[in-house]
């Protein structure tokens, strides 16, 4: 299933976007880990004040795009989801400044699953599917 062509008429078709923005969160949150695991080895422990002030936003970053993942990957999810694109699209900002090509198409690609999986779970609310042409498969 193509990311930014999914099927949103059928509820197979919602659930499997809402599930690839799960994914997506998934991801985003292991990069988040693995950006916390950098920050720990360069700054260590010497001031732990300064160490939580540079911590907490990561750590709640951390939080939302896990509880983002989890909540789309049920088909839910609406809010946690766009607080989590919200966070990456500001995190993309200053990375389109600097110029940074990989981590520009990375973060780009998170944001088109989150964004592939609010528009799934949105879909699974209204829940206004076509069951005739799901059933027209099996005819």
């Amino acid at each position: 299933m193509a990311f930014w062509n999914v099927d949103l008429t059928t509820e197979d078709g919602a659930m499997g976007a809402a599930q690839l923005g799960g994914y997506a969160g998934f991801v985003a949150a292991a990069l988040t880990a693995f950006g916390l695991a950098m920050l720990l080895v360069a700054f260590g422990t010497s001031s732990p004040a300064a160490t939580a002030l540079v911590l907490g936003p990561v750590v709640v970053e951390l939080v939302v795009f896990l509880a983002a993942g989890f909540r789309l990957r049920a088909g839910r999810g609406l809010v946690w989801g766009s607080v989590a694109a919200l966070l990456l699209l500001i995190d993309l900002l200053p990375k389109i400044a600097t110029f940074s090509i990989p981590v520009i198409i990375i973060d780009t690609v998170l944001l088109i699953g989150l964004i592939t999986g609010l528009r799934g779970a949105l879909a699974l609310r209204r829940g206004q599917f076509d069951t005739g042409e799901a059933a027209a498969i099996f005819e």
